[in-house]
């Protein structure tokens, strides 16, 4: 298990309008720079990114996030957060049952757009490789076409790492 590790992406798009003077948008960018702290500082995680996916499909990063002003839900960039783990069980640890995460997910919960399905997934990969953004697009679009598979999983239905 040590040659390997868990990476997970999240995607968030925010639901309805949006603006950097959203209430849920001065949350989410007051909180982030506590969370990446946090996260930083996790011995369960080997690495994290974070950036945005427009609707054309360019990536940018979360300042650019700051400029934008939408008037609807498919309009929308998404937030992507990315990191590699020692394993599920801390990955877990830290999305559920760090406060500041744990809380945060909670007060913004309404503010995500479900609607395409899946939301996070997960895959293992050896250690040292460098994953990109896209790298987890693809993988999140794997799961949604095709459901759990050793290349793209959930929480609820994951895989062990190779042999």
């Amino acid at each position: 298990m040590r040659d390997y590790m868990l990476v997970h992406l999240n995607v968030v798009r925010p639901v309805g309008a949006f603006s950097a003077g959203h209430p849920n948008a001065q949350f989410f960018f007051g909180e982030l720079p506590k969370v990446f702290a946090a996260a930083k500082a996790d011995d369960g995680m080997f690495w994290h990114n974070h950036g945005a996916r427009l609707p054309d499909g360019r990536y940018g990063d979360m300042t650019d996030l700051l400029e934008l002003r939408t008037t609807r839900t498919e309009d929308n960039f998404h937030i992507l957060t990315m990191a590699g783990w020692r394993d599920v069980h801390a990955l877990h640890r830290f999305a559920y049952r760090e406060a500041l995460h744990r809380n945060g997910m909670k007060t913004l919960r309404d503010w995500v757009d479900r609607s395409t399905g899946a939301t996070m997934v997960m895959w293992w990969t050896e250690r040292g490789t460098r994953v990109t953004l896209e790298d987890g697009w693809q993988r999140l679009q794997m799961l949604r076409a095709d459901g759990p598979s050793t290349n793209a999983f959930t929480l609820q239905t994951r895989f062990d790492p190779p042999d």
